[in-house]
C-alpha cells in the first residue's frame, strides 16, 4: 500500500490534493557516514526522513525523499578542505562540501516554493546539516521565495531531552552511541547488529567510536532497544508537527 505523504509514491492528482490540504513540504538531509561497526551507513538521512514522515502523518504535508548529502565537520568543511587530506573523513563515509550543501538545500526550497508550498521544513539527521539549515533559516528570515521555512534538525529539536539523557547516562547521546543506535533499531532493526559494538576497538577499520570507553560500547550491545528509540522518534515527530502547523498559521 502506498504511503500518502511520500513524494515519490504519490500520483500527480494525489500530490496536488495533499498540497491543497496541507501545503507544507519536508526534506530530511544527512550523509552516508560511519556510525560504528554496528550501524548501517545510511543512519543520518533516513532517521531525518523517518521523523519527517511521522510528522506529516500527524500534521499533513508532502515528504521529499531523503537527501543523502551533508558536510563533514563543524560548521562544515569547504571543498578545498575536503580535498586537502588534512582531515580524517572516516571512510566509507562520503561527504560533499558545505558550499554545495548550502546551494542544494536552498535550490530545493526554491523549487518547493515555486510548486506552491506555503511552508517547508528542512530537517538534518546529522549535526552539521542541522547547523547549516538553522543558519539558512536565520539568514533568510525564515522565508524562501515567499514560502515560510524552518531549518534545523534532530539535535536542535530535542536539545532539552538530549541534555537530560546525557546528565543521567554520560556518553549515551554521542555519535553512533546508545541513543542513536536505538533510533535506528526503531526505524530499521535490520540495519543494526548491536553486539558488534564490542569489536570496535579491536577491529582494524577506523571508527569515530574508537575513543569511547569500553563500558559505553558494552552498553550499546546490551541496552540499545527499539522501544526506547521509538519514544524519541515519536517525540521528535510531535514537535516537528507542531512547527509545521505553526508555519501554516
Amino acid at each position: 500500500m502506498r504511503e500518502p505523504h511520500r513524494y515519490e509514491e504519490l500520483l500527480p492528482e494525489e500530490f496536488y490534493a495533499e498540497l491543497n490540504r496541507a501545503p507544507v513540504a519536508y526534506f530530511g538531509a544527512g550523509a552516508m557516514e560511519e556510525h560504528g561497526l554496528h550501524n548501517a551507513l545510511g543512519v543520518d538521512p533516513y532517521i531525518a526522513y523517518e521523523v519527517c514522515l511521522r510528522a506529516a502523518a500527524i500534521a499533513g504535508g508532502v515528504v521529499f525523499p531523503p537527501v543523502p548529502f551533508a558536510p563533514a565537520g563543524v560548521p562544515g568543511y569547504s571543498r578545498q578542505e575536503l580535498r586537502s587530506g588534512r582531515y580524517n573523513l572516516y571512510p566509507p563515509s562520503l561527504w560533499v562540501s558545505r558550499e554545495l550543501c548550502r546551494q542544494l538545500y536552498l535550490e530545493l526550497m526554491e523549487s518547493m516554493a515555486d510548486l506552491g508550498f506555503r511552508a517547508c521544513i528542512g530537517f538534518g539527521g546529522h549535526w552539521p546539516a542541522d547547523l547549516l539549515l538553522a543558519e539558512l533559516s536565520e539568514e533568510l528570515g525564515g522565508v524562501v521565495r515567499g514560502m515560510r521555512f524552518w531549518g534545523g534538525g534532530l539535535v536542535t529539536l530535542l536539545r532539552d531531552s538530549l541534555d537530560a539523557i546525557e546528565a543521567e547516562h554520560p556518553g549515551a547521546t554521542g555519535h553512533g552511541m546508545l541513543w542513536e543506535t536505538s533510533l535506528v533499531m526503531a526505524m530499521r532493526p535490520d540495519w543494526v547488529e548491536a553486539e558488534r559494538a564490542r569489536r570496535i576497538k579491536t577491529n582494524p577499520l577506523d571508527s569515530q567510536l574508537k575513543g569511547q570507553p569500553e563500558e559505553r560500547l558494552e552498553e550499546i550491545a546490551v541496552s540499545a532497544g527499539a522501544d526506547w528509540g521509538r519514544h524519541w522518534l515519536d517525540q521528535a515527530a510531535e514537535r516537528l508537527a507542531e512547527i509545521s502547523r505553526g508555519l501554516l498559521h
